[in-house]
């Protein structure tokens, strides 16, 4: 069994990519709906800000459930 592993991750483009367990699940989504799309999925609040922290740091986030 694969680790529960989500992966966001910024283009040159500015849009973002959401991966689960290595898997593309949304792709060129733009800035102003990650927050939206990450919330789909579980992420809000603390945890969605701890992820535009780590985006903003190194253009990707790992999060390991």
């Amino acid at each position: 069994m694969k680790p529960n592993i989500w992966e966001v991750m910024k283009k040159g483009d500015g849009s973002f990519e959401i991966l689960h367990k290595g898997e593309l699940l949304r792709g060129s989504i733009p800035a102003k709906w990650l927050e939206a799309e990450l919330g789909r999925y579980g992420f809000c609040g603390q945890e969605y800000k701890d992820i535009r922290d780590q985006l903003e740091q190194s253009g990707k986030a790992k999060i390991v459930l």
